[in-house]
């Protein structure tokens, strides 16, 4: 039978290793999550940014949307890694809902009827809807629009 020899691991030949597998990991991922500063410091980061946030997402007051974001992560006992990338993405959510917002009235309605005058009308907020005639068996066509 063969004799298997021991290897003697020291403490400094370990600490060695790892100091160069340390050295290596930051090659391969330099800018890792857990290198991100913590909670405070990211927010007090938005904060002294807001006029630049403000550029990038014009139309929406950037300060009291990143109060709504701070009280919903309070609300819903939460916690980001990254609340920048929270916050842009929160951003652009809202830009997003902007044009849902617009009121009723603002929105644009469109009446299809038919070629016949005697036909009804029928009132949509949608362009490309298809609808037909119960009278004339025609497709009814865009006639006009109203706001």
């Amino acid at each position: 039978m063969a004799t298997q020899k021991k290897k003697i691991i020291t403490i400094e030949g370990l600490l060695s290793r790892i100091e160069k597998l340390e050295k290596r990991l930051e090659i391969l991922d330099p800018k890792s999550k857990n290198s991100l500063p913590g909670k405070s410091l990211q927010i007090s980061d938005i904060e002294q940014n807001l006029e630049l946030w403000s550029k990038k997402f014009p139309g929406i007051n950037v300060k009291i949307e990143l109060e709504k974001m701070l009280d919903w992560l309070s609300a819903n006992n939460k916690r980001k890694k990254d609340y920048k990338a929270f916050f842009r993405n929160w951003l652009r959510k809202a830009s997003s809902d902007l044009g849902n917002n617009v009121p009723q009235e603002e929105k644009i309605k469109y009446i299809f009827g038919c070629q016949e005058s005697n036909c009804k009308t029928i009132e949509s907020p949608y362009k490309d809807m298809y609808y037909f005639c119960s009278i004339c068996n025609q497709q009814k066509i865009v006639i006009d629009k109203k706001r």
